[in-house]
């Protein structure tokens, strides 16, 4: 449940035929530390990623754990729909992402740098699960000491081998 079926260096090394591949017609972002710091805006290169995600008739919405009035501004910002204080990784928070995209669990990925909200949340619910390295080393202590173990399971923990679903 905790290994993702893709772990790359940022969002936008997630091309669009990888995702044609798998069937995906939806697509949740997270937004702090994976399409942008917090509090800063989108990269260049993160829009023309997104405008070729949307190009290929992929729906994109947002579903972040942060605050409403920031997460909104960006989804705003982006034209997507956005959802703050989400509730990842329970199963309700997916759901209502599905809803908004229109897809179900199995045409949908979930591109999240947090291993135990992101990954966890979307294998649970049945989408395609792609973790990101963050973009920082995380605003809160408790987020530090999650980064911490979330290296350590994916390095396999104690035995030094990738821990699998």
């Amino acid at each position: 449940m905790l290994t993702p079926d893709l772990h790359v260096a940022c969002a936008t090394d997630v091309s669009v035929a990888w995702l044609r591949e798998r069937g995906v017609r939806g697509l949740l972002i997270d937004a702090d530390d994976t399409l942008v710091v917090r509090d800063g805006p989108p990269l260049e290169d993160t829009l023309a990623w997104l405008d070729a995600v949307r190009a290929a008739g992929i729906a994109v919405a947002l579903l972040s754990n942060g605050s409403r009035g920031r997460v909104a501004e960006l989804g705003a910002s982006l034209g997507v729909p956005a959802f703050a204080l989400s509730g990842k990784p329970f199963g309700f928070a997916f759901r209502r992402g599905l809803r908004a995209l229109g897809t179900d669990a199995a045409s949908t990925a979930m591109i999240g740098d947090q291993l135990f909200t992101d990954v966890l949340g979307a294998n649970c619910a049945g989408l395609t699960s792609v973790l990101v390295t963050p973009l920082s080393p995380g605003r809160h202590a408790h987020t530090r000491a999650a980064r911490r173990l979330e290296r350590w399971v994916l390095a396999g923990g104690e035995r030094g081998r990738p821990l699998d679903r």
